[in-house]
């Protein structure tokens, strides 16, 4: 009697179908993945980008705060606009953000799945003034001039913390208006600080700037307005921009 030397069609078959099924149900995870890694990335280079930006402004203006360069002194977005394209390139700028984005941007549901609620959009970008960067990227900024006192900016060094005032508040979305335009995933909130750093939100220099002022940011780690752990993400997601940050622009969640 011969040996069995290969495969019969039905077990060719069974198995293509085995490999489909698996492929099937892992495609997805790893398609999701790789956008969030790639998302993660994105965020790194806007905020070297921007954070260099607003130093070499400092720098090259001889002026020892944001508040007294050329952009903030400018009378309007587009005069901003103007002196910021001095530092990086600039490739379109608006203040409608209806007309930038076909839906409304989505905040981030506690288990990191999108929820109808606009919060981010609402709030955050509405009304702000757009400026979209050469890499993709859109900045949705509303200028801003608090300073500290020097009573105020020991508290914050008490603290932990460097921030002495804010700028500006930012919101970025790394791929400007392609999907998943959602908290969290693609969009990211930043306090513009007066020496030119981004201190993302949920992160402990955010929450001792608005814990001075009279906010209630929390930060991402605790349980809070700001939480970031999975199962338990607040606030539709934007406190997980001090994550990302803090695990090194990994998004672990």
């Amino acid at each position: 009697m011969s040996k069995k030397t290969g495969f019969t069609l039905a077990e060719v078959l069974i198995t293509l179908g085995i490999i489909g099924v698996v492929a099937a149900l892992t495609a997805p995870a790893l398609v999701l993945s790789g956008r969030n890694e790639a998302n993660a990335a994105k965020l790194s280079v806007v905020v070297s980008t921007l954070e260099n930006a607003f130093n070499n402004a400092i720098v090259q203006e001889g002026v020892d705060t944001l508040f007294n360069t050329k952009m903030w002194q400018a009378n309007t977005m587009q005069e901003f606009v103007g002196q910021l394209g001095a530092y990086l390139v600039v490739s379109s700028h608006g203040d409608d953000a209806s007309e930038f984005y076909t839906d409304p941007p989505t905040d981030m549901d506690p288990n990191g799945g999108k929820t109808q609620i606009t919060h981010v959009y609402n709030i955050e970008i509405a009304n702000a003034y757009r400026i979209s960067l050469k890499n993709g990227a859109a900045l949705f900024i509303r200028k801003n001039e608090i300073r500290f006192s020097e009573e105020q900016i020991n508290t914050a060094r008490s603290q932990g913390a460097s921030i002495t005032g804010n700028s500006g508040w930012l919101v970025v979305d790394v791929n400007g208006n392609a999907s998943p335009n959602t908290a969290g995933r693609d969009i990211f909130m930043f306090i513009i600080g007066p020496n030119g750093m981004l201190y993302p939100r949920g992160g402990t220099d955010y929450h001792i700037y608005d814990s001075i002022v009279g906010g209630d940011a929390g930060v991402w780690n605790e349980n809070g307005t700001d939480c970031c752990l999975v199962g338990s993400i607040m606030n539709g997601g934007l406190g997980c921009t001090a994550r990302i940050i803090a695990e090194g622009y990994k998004m672990n969640y």
